[in-house]
């Protein structure tokens, strides 16, 4: 900082970022503030979701009239071999997937952008995320968010989903148009759960979200939320209290047995 120059803090925030904050702040200062992302394994489910992704952004950005079913499948084939995929059967269930989507999905519409990445500031906080899908209706945009997971939420999750409020706000913001239709669209699970943020939801949601973000920003803390997640931990080595918990989990079965016993 030059002497006598102020310069303010900006705290800038991911949809993933802040849901990681809120799920263990010490986990969240591991990786995006130490920055230990190479201590995070890459998981085959990584792999399948990536490649699934690249799949359906590569097959919207062609020409609506030369879009293919063998296009797309060759899409995440190209994907598949990039990221590395080795498990035949996840290959496999990937193809089928997008058949299944191929016949259930509006395969003509022009989205207005594929796998954006868009910012937006409010006071001292920046919000950033990178959207799936945005496409245009006649009374305005279309946010699709792609999951290839096989549990879809229940439309009460998906009515207060952080995620798709940070959205609908950036593409609200940075579009100039109105976001009228948030969707969650399961490829794999064959499902849509579709939500809506109006005015007045979206500011109270969006108000939640900067109070994460500001909670974040003045952590000097971060403690960790412990529970039986930490033996899933990548970074379970770096915090003694995840060891802790986990000791703790194994001792609990084996002096209940003793009693039992």
């Amino acid at each position: 900082m030059l002497p006598g120059v102020e310069v303010s803090r900006v705290t800038v925030a991911s949809p993933s970022a802040l849901a990681r904050y809120e799920h263990c702040p010490r986990l969240y200062r591991f990786l995006n503030v130490d920055g230990l992302w190479q201590y995070s394994r890459s998981s085959p489910q990584q792999a399948f979701g990536t490649s699934m992704h690249a799949a359906l952004r590569d097959f919207f950005r062609t020409q609506p009239h030369r879009r293919s079913l063998d296009g797309l499948l060759a899409a995440f084939r190209t994907a598949w071999g990039r990221e590395g995929g080795a498990a035949k059967a996840e290959r496999a269930r990937g193809i089928e997937a997008l058949k299944a989507w191929y016949e259930r999905a509006d395969v003509h519409v022009t989205p207005v952008a594929t796998e954006v990445a868009l910012s937006g500031t409010w006071g001292d906080i920046t919000l950033k995320g990178r959207l799936d899908r945005i496409d245009r209706t006649p009374s305005g945009l279309r946010v699709v968010d792609y999951k290839t997971g096989m549990r879809p939420a229940s439309q009460s999750r998906a009515d207060a989903d952080q995620a798709l409020t940070v959205y609908a706000a950036l593409a609200g913001t940075r579009l100039g148009e109105p976001v009228v239709e948030l969707v969650l669209d399961y490829v794999v699970a064959g499902v849509e759960v579709r939500t809506t943020r109006p005015p007045e939801v979206l500011a109270e949601r969006l108000g939640e979200v900067l109070a994460t973000a500001e909670a974040l920003r003045n952590d000097t803390v971060f403690e960790p939320r412990t529970g039986s997640w930490c033996a899933r931990c990548d970074l379970l080595g770096r915090c003694p209290d995840g060891q802790a918990a986990v000791a703790a989990e194994v001792e609990l079965p084996t002096s209940a047995a003793r009693a039992e016993a």
